[in-house]
């Protein structure tokens, strides 16, 4: 009879222990590997609000002369690329240096009138983190499909800085949270807006109402007019 080489048991037990380190990784950090979920544009969404004084969906100065108020849909991925290449570069300009305060409104355009997404995300809002939050998950929706389900969300909210997950999640199961999101839909509804991202921007010169996805250029200029 052929000897076994000795090598073999130890060769073969090699591999079983790779095996089971690998395993324990996959389990201990996702399929994914290691890297954190939810964080493409991380650096940029930190460029444009770190600093910016928030409340609630306002984001700027209360006494800023301007208020521009933006109407979109978080889980919509075109909506999502308007909101990044036309209304945050607006922001930069005018929110920072208190030229102008910012509110957002969720208007939902899809089939329901209020969104889980909507929610968890005027929930953020409560400890000054909305803005984070949406410019967040819109600038991973397209990798995520669209498909803003519970995992997700929660991913979104872990990687907001000094989002308190355990707050945060409070907070989205109080019924106020959701009133607030309902009465986002019903301003739309009385406004009467076309089913794209609008814009209405008031000041001591008057209002301008933008609809249609306005261009930065558009919404700059009407601050320019109302202000």
């Amino acid at each position: 009879m052929r000897e076994r080489s000795p090598w073999l048991p130890r060769v073969l037990l090699g591999i079983g222990g790779v095996a089971v380190i690998a395993t324990v990784v996959s389990i201990a950090v996702g399929e994914g590997g290691p890297d954190a979920p939810a964080t493409e544009g991380f650096n940029e969404v930190q460029k444009v609000f770190a600093g910016v004084s928030q409340e609630g969906a306002e984001l700027g100065s209360q006494d800023a002369p301007v208020i521009v108020k933006v109407y979109n849909d978080i889980r919509c991925v075109p909506c999502a690329d308007y909101e990044i290449e036309e209304i945050d570069p607006v922001i930069e300009e005018y929110a920072r240096d208190d030229e102008a305060l910012f509110e957002f409104s969720h208007f939902s355009l899809g089939p329901e009138e209020t969104s889980l997404a909507a929610v968890a995300a005027t929930a953020a809002g409560e400890q000054g983190r909305q803005w984070q939050y949406l410019d967040l998950l819109m600038r991973n929706l397209e990798e995520a499909r669209g498909d803003t389900d519970e995992d997700f969300l929660v991913d979104v909210a872990r990687a907001v800085p000094e989002l308190d997950i355990e707050l945060w999640e409070e907070d989205r199961l109080d019924p106020e949270i959701r009133d607030v999101v309902d009465a986002d839909a019903d301003e739309a509804i009385d406004l009467k807006l076309q089913a794209d991202p609008a814009v209405i921007v008031t000041g001591p010169g008057g209002e301008e109402r933008l609809e249609g996805s306005p261009t930065s250029e558009e919404i700059e200029a009407a601050v320019e007019a109302v202000g």
